[in-house]
């Protein structure tokens, strides 16, 4: 048995939000909207009454126009993520110069995703002396993209992070024909941008780490885990 809450489901903007909502509770969540702060009517009324124009007077109080600090109304600027295809992707895998590359898959409304990025983002710290990146592809709809950048910058995840441009029907069968479309999930590839691993579902530390070290060691590891299944077992 496994727990349903370590999945989500990306199949399609419907079916992963369907499916999300009535299975598995990883639901779309809105961030509060900051919203500026408006002078009260005391003020207003102080900063209209002044005396005689005198040249060396004290300028008057601030306007409106020059309060710089105020928070803007909607959503905060953020830098935007690099969109690619699987290809791009495998390609920036084949160049990166890593001995191995572990990718993760998430979304920003998927509640596994966000639980696993603090993971992986010590565990990058840990990998990146033995010749290992970690790289984020968020599988969010362009028009999301502002919430995964903003949940990346709130929570201090600075791994190299993609966006999936177009089909995401072809981003999972450029990546792994055998990935049915849950969230989170996770890749390793060797230096070759080849399929050495396969995690589908939400992985913790002790069940990535030891395919990683194990792949570097030389030695033979199985071809995926999917929790849906026992772990470490193919169909």
């Amino acid at each position: 048995m496994f727990s349903m809450n370590k999945l989500c489901f990306a199949a399609s903007p419907v079916v992963a939000l369907a499916a999300v909502t009535f299975a598995l509770g990883c639901g779309r969540e809105a961030g509060p909207r900051a919203e500026r702060s408006r002078p009260s009517a005391a003020a207003a009324a102080a900063a209209s009454v002044t005396a005689e124009p005198v040249a060396s007077a004290a300028p008057p109080a601030p306007s409106v126009a020059e309060e710089p600090t105020a928070e803007p109304v909607g959503p905060r600027a953020e830098p935007s993520l690099t969109r690619v295809t699987a290809e791009q992707l495998l390609q920036q895998v084949r160049a990166s110069g890593s001995k191995a590359t572990l990718v993760n898959a998430w979304a920003s409304w998927c509640g596994p995703c966000r639980r696993e990025l603090p993971m992986l983002q010590a565990l990058a710290a840990n990998l990146k002396p033995q010749g290992v990146e970690v790289v984020l592809v968020s599988v969010d709809e362009e028009k999301d993209e502002s919430k995964a950048v903003s949940y990346l910058h709130d929570n201090h995840i600075s791994l190299r992070s993609y966006l999936v441009s177009g089909s995401l029907q072809d981003f999972k069968r450029g990546i792994n024909p055998r990935w049915p479309g849950m969230l989170p999930a996770s890749f390793l590839f060797d230096g070759a941008a080849r399929l050495v691993h396969f995690w589908g579902g939400e992985a913790f530390e002790n069940e990535l780490a030891p395919v990683v070290e194990a792949f570097l060691a030389g030695k033979p590891i199985e071809a995926e885990t999917r929790y849906g299944l026992a772990p470490g077992k193919l169909e």
